[in-house]
């Protein structure tokens, strides 16, 4: 019986294990915006609802740079505390300036966007709206969108999300700094008299360059036609 007692204590400990993943002092996971007084610093942060406390950004500054680091407390891994995705923010005693932004996962100098340059969307459709909490429509593109994407040379980028009330986030406008190369798949369109591409598939995408940044207007929402994309695209306002 005690051999029993034992085994089932270790199976419970290893069951909890595996439920738990510690996550502490992690770094970020991708594009990182510096606000228009450079206070306030936020990124796109991944976590399970499981969670005890919400995660918290936290920014340790120096004279020449602040450090930004992502505490969690344990992440619940059963399989029905699917993992959502959600803004957070931290706010510096002083602004960013000239200082380093750093990510300690590797040391990575981040890149910030300043929230000044970004493009304002003068059209959504009818009942689309910002949102702050995305619950991805497609979770089995999670990892390859661009916020959960930076390499060391990742430049300034920041995509927003919108939605329709009481649904998933299906509409996303990315603006990336510099000029990349626009795929020649798909339709061509001109945007504001530069050359971009529509490139309809699983996710309806227009793309295109103005030499100084790179602008993605991307959906899920099979009910969003291509022209209403267009009309997103052309009605963004750098």
């Amino acid at each position: 019986m005690l051999a029993v007692a034992v085994g089932a204590a270790l199976a419970i400990a290893v069951t909890a294990s595996i439920m738990k993943d510690p996550r502490h002092g992690e770094g970020l996971l991708g594009e990182v915006l510096v606000s228009g007084d450079g206070r306030t610093i936020t990124t796109l942060n991944s976590r399970a609802p499981c969670q005890q406390d919400p995660p918290e950004l936290v920014a340790s500054e120096s004279r020449d740079s602040v450090t930004l680091v992502l505490k969690e407390s344990d992440i619940d891994l059963r399989p029905q505390c699917h993992r959502i995705d959600e803004q957070i923010t931290t706010k510096l005693q002083s602004p960013l300036g000239t200082r380093r932004l750093v990510d300690p996962g590797n040391g990575w100098t981040i890149a910030p966007f300043d929230q000044k340059r970004l493009a304002n969307p003068r059209y959504l459709p009818p009942g689309y709206a910002p949102a702050t909490d995305v619950q991805w429509s497609d979770s089995s593109q999670h990892d390859l969108l661009t916020p959960f994407i930076r390499t060391r040379s990742s430049g300034p980028a920041w995509t927003r999300f919108y939605h329709r009330a009481s649904e998933k986030a299906s509409l996303s406008i990315t603006q990336i700094a510099g000029k990349l190369t626009v795929s020649a798949a798909g339709t061509p369109e001109s945007i504001h008299g530069w050359i971009g591409g529509l490139a309809p598939d699983s996710n309806n995408t227009v793309t295109w360059t103005n030499g100084t940044y790179t602008f993605i207007v991307s959906t899920t929402d099979q009910d969003l036609h291509e022209a209403e994309l267009l009309r997103i695209a052309k009605q963004l306002i750098p």
